[in-house]
């Protein structure tokens, strides 16, 4: 077989894989909300106040990121010992383990279930650095955003189905019965459907690097390793401040949307949906004429401030109709942010560590994930467009910071030049 012709089939096969992944997070992803500030769910006391159940949110919504920040490095680096289809596997036992039990604490009303569902299945997501390293091993250096533009495109269309069917399945008006383990234990059939296909097709793509030492505490080191080197320090930083917006966005938008618009699960789901249909779009094909003119720093640069902007004018939206027209705009910077910040740090990684390398990205993304739930869900009760605000400053702050280092770059490399010539 031709070298193009097995690499085309690889990333046709990890994409599948990744928008199958994400289909199935996507389909419970829209319940948490409804789960506890309905007071109609009995999963809580309903004389909760709303201040415990925005911390209880937090916490459910923190598990995930919380615990990928440790797996995503250790997954990563033993992908590039013991080969990404074995790791990828693993981490899809694990998942199809962790909805059998969400699905059973629904029907047992046990919130302890769901949150050791939120452990299992935060250890499975480490195998995001998996999917991103066998991109980087099928791709070369001016294929990699478009290819991890792809990738973003399959876990946007993966949200784009998954949330819909989601609350169509918690809808009784659409199937009669319907109820909040219909979502969990269509996402467990995806999963395993989702093995099985790894199994059968995906082909092995990595340099085996048997030097490689792996412990729990990896994540921490690899972090610290990363910050000794100047410009990833940097990338690292504004990284983190990007993800924390985000995540505090998205993670806490179904409470806006019900405080603002007055949204149920199916609603929320429809709103899911659309957004991960036009991010998918974007990420696909609309950002490929800019990321073909342009340098990857100044896509980054230019998104972070162009979604901070458009975040925070989130907030001046009057009418969910209107908020359907203006939430591509958002959600195309944001399509350009994602690849392009995978890319820079790729490109600093050497061939044979990019699981490893990838992995401090994840672990960085899942720190932002994980405290921006953790230690701001109790506020969301009290002041619930915290989701637009946060975000958006945060947007702007990584675009500052981001945009200082790039003039001292330019200034530092304008004076070597000058001491050449002279």
């Amino acid at each position: 077989m031709q070298l193009s012709t097995r690499k085309t089939i690889t990333l046709t096969t990890v994409l599948f894989v990744a928008f199958i992944d994400y289909l199935g997070i996507g389909l419970v992803y829209p319940l948490f909300a409804s789960l506890l500030f309905d007071h109609e769910v009995q999963i809580l006391n309903p004389e909760t106040s709303d201040a415990v159940r925005g911390l209880l949110l937090g916490i459910l919504i923190a598990l995930v990121p919380l615990v990928q920040f440790f797996s995503a490095p250790i997954l990563g680096a033993l992908s590039d010992i013991k080969g990404r289809k074995k790791i990828l596997t693993i981490s899809l036992l694990l998942a199809i383990l962790g909805y059998c039990i969400a699905f059973l604490g629904i029907i047992y009303s046990s919130l302890l279930a769901l949150f050791l569902y939120r452990t299992i299945i935060g250890v499975s997501a480490g195998s995001a650095a998996v999917v991103q390293a066998i991109l980087a091993d099928t791709s070369i250096k001016s294929e990699k955003t478009k290819n991890f533009g792809l990738y973003n495109m399959a876990l946007g269309a993966g949200f784009t189905i998954g949330p819909f069917i989601g609350g169509k399945l918690t809808d009784p008006n659409f199937i009669k019965g319907a109820g909040f383990n219909f979502p969990f234990g269509f996402a467990l059939l995806l999963t395993a459907a989702n093995l099985v296909f790894v199994l059968l097709f995906f082909k092995e793509t990595n340099y085996i690097n048997d030097n490689v030492k792996v412990t729990l505490t990896t994540g921490l080191k690899n972090l610290k390793k990363a910050l000794y080197m100047k410009k990833v320090r940097v990338i690292i930083l504004c990284a983190f401040i990007l993800y924390f917006g985000w995540s505090f966005f998205y993670e806490f938008v179904p409470v806006f949307l019900i405080g603002q618009y007055s949204f149920k699960s199916h609603q929320i789901g429809n709103f899911y949906a659309y957004s991960g249909f036009i991010y998918a779009l974007c990420s696909g094909w609309l950002i490929r004429p800019i990321i073909q003119r342009f340098s990857s720093y100044r896509i980054f640069l230019g998104s972070l401030f162009g979604a901070g902007l458009t975040m925070l004018l989130f907030s001046l939206v009057k009418g969910s109709t209107l908020l359907f027209f203006y939430a591509p705009f958002l959600l195309y910077f944001i399509a350009l942010i994602f690849p392009t910040i995978m890319t820079l740090v790729s490109n600093f990684a050497p061939k044979k560590a990019q699981g490893e390398t990838l992995g401090v990205l994840q672990s960085v993304q899942a720190s932002a994930f994980a405290l921006s739930p953790l230690f701001s869900g109790s506020l969301i009760g009290f002041y619930r467009v915290m989701p637009v605000i946060i975000g958006g400053i945060s947007m702007l702050l990584s675009a500052t910071i981001f945009s200082i280092f790039m003039y001292r770059n330019y200034m530092e490399e304008k004076q070597q030049d000058d001491n050449l010539l002279w």
